[in-house]
């Protein structure tokens, strides 16, 4: 009894004791994972992240998607909606390196990351030198400034027009609307102001000036719960652009890298320096990345919705909250130096109805913002940072090309900055970071399996040995009973001897 006891004691009490310890290694192997992961993504110069951070090898690509015009002529005489087609991608390979690295005391680092663009011709649709016809962005940011000011001014924009041969459209290389080009206009400007010590410039780009340069000096901090986190920029902690002050916080990281372990269920702030404000992503959905899974966040329609629908908007108001635009656009002439510059995703998605051109296709799966972030690491596995540049384009009676134009929001150019981690990142995460995640995570089930098989094995073995046992023991004692009739006679008992 006492051998069956240890026979069978022994392997529950091991069962038992290896079911604890793996549910206890578990709690303990995770946080020990959180704790490990958190050190090695601390920013320092001498953490495993750093060089990654310093200078990134992950390729990034700018993509730039023309609108090229096909009825000027309506348009100028406001008889039709503009009918443009897209022209594109003209892509551009990004080198991005951060300079003027220095540690604060209170623990963030400071930084600049200038970008420099290099034409590639193989991931592009034609050449940038291609032509396209679009609208005179220098002629109608002038007329914008001089909008509300003395009749005679307004006259002198008339006369310079004229004098320059400008249009309100205008045929012009791909490159030179990009990255610059000498505008006629604004050089008969300078020429009629040079007398009087004014010195204004002559040429014109949308990214003019940003080859080669950066968007200003970043704060961030370094610790893992607040991981680059922007703690201030160009040395503000806000912005000076709109009229409130919710408006005007700079929220987020810039969407390289978050903290590590982060809460999905909260929105993930971003501040871009290229629409003048802080957005946010909503968590979507999981999904896979060359076998990698990730959280996917992308930009809701309630980030530019108009301020009726959402109320957070209206802070965003230009001047003030009675010149609010219709949902989905962004007025951004007030960080753009007046010009009439208005923000929207690509094709109008999101925006109101009458925004809409009938020549568009808006689609979710190839014009909204999306960001992929690894939960354990916080780093973007994949980025699609996507932005509409429009010109508000407004009726102006003095001036003669725009006398006759309806009020309307013209689409320029859109842009796809993007970039999916390579697959020498991809192999160097999983060997350095899903590998042995899984095995701390598997390690502890595996070691709970055994502890419950080896108690099942166990407890089957004693079942087996008690129905052994009662069917044996049932055997022998009906054998051991015997009819007193079948007795034999006792030795010596022959007067007991049945005749």
């Amino acid at each position: 009894m006492v051998h069956a006891a240890i026979k069978f004691g022994i392997p529950l009490v091991l069962g038992t004791v290896l079911v604890g310890l793996g549910i206890g290694l578990y709690w303990i192997l995770d946080n020990v994972i959180h704790k490990i992961v958190k050190q090695q993504m601390t920013l320092s110069e001498d953490s495993k992240t750093y060089d990654t951070w310093r200078a990134p090898d992950i390729p990034v690509y700018m993509q730039f998607f023309v609108f090229d015009l096909v009825n000027p002529a309506e348009v100028m005489s406001g008889q039709k909606l503009p009918w443009v087609v897209q022209r594109g991608p003209y892509t551009y390979r990004e080198t991005r390196v951060k300079e003027n690295i220095t540690w604060n005391e209170d623990g963030t680092v400071s930084y600049r990351q200038p970008v420099t663009y290099v034409f590639d011709r193989e991931m592009s649709v034609g050449w940038d030198s291609d032509t396209v016809t679009t609208i005179n962005l220098p002629l109608l940011t002038v007329a914008n400034l001089v909008k509300y000011e003395p009749d005679w001014l307004q006259y002198l924009v008339e006369a310079l027009e004229k004098v320059s041969d400008a249009s309100l459209f205008m045929e012009i290389p791909v490159k030179g609307l990009m990255w610059g080009y000498e505008d006629p206009m604004l050089e008969f400007i300078q020429d009629a102001l040079k007398d009087f010590g004014v010195h204004i410039p002559t040429e014109f780009g949308i990214f003019m000036g940003r080859n080669g340069s950066d968007d200003g000096e970043y704060t961030v901090y370094t610790d893992a719960e607040r991981l680059n986190i922007i703690k201030d920029w160009q040395n503000a902690s806000s912005l000076s652009w709109w009229p409130d002050k919710y408006a005007n916080m700079i929220n987020g990281t810039d969407g390289s890298l978050a903290p590590p372990f982060f809460d999905p269920s909260q929105p993930a702030y971003i501040y871009s320096s290229d629409i003048c404000r802080s957005v946010y992503g909503l968590y979507e959905k999981d999904v896979d990345i060359k076998g990698i899974s990730v959280k996917r966040y992308t930009s809701p329609k309630k980030l530019l919705a108009d301020n009726i629908t959402n109320p957070d908007n209206a802070g965003f108001c230009t001047p003030n909250h009675d010149y609010c635009l219709p949902g989905g656009l962004l007025n951004a002439s007030n960080c753009q130096k007046g010009a009439p510059v208005v923000y929207s995703l690509p094709h109008f998605l999101y925006a109101d109805e009458h925004v809409q051109l009938p020549c568009l296709n808006p689609n979710k799966e190839e014009h909204q913002t999306l960001i992929d972030t690894d939960y354990i690491t916080g780093v973007s596995m994949r980025v699609a940072k996507r932005l509409q540049i429009n010109a508000h384009l407004q009726r102006h009676q003095d001036i003669d090309d725009l006398s006759k134009v309806n009020d309307q929001f013209y689409p320029v150019v859109w842009i796809n900055e993007t970039y999916t981690i390579d697959d020498a990142s991809v192999a160097k995460y999983k060997s350095q970071v899903a590998l042995p995640v899984k095995l701390c995570k598997y390690i502890p089930w595996v070691v709970v399996g055994i502890g419950c098989l080896i108690i099942l094995i166990t407890v089957l073995a004693l079942v087996l040995r008690k129905q052994k046992e009662q069917s044996s023991g049932g055997k022998s004692g009906y054998g051991s009973i015997q009819n007193s009739e079948d007795r034999e006679p006792l030795l010596g008992g022959s007067g007991n001897r049945r005749v």
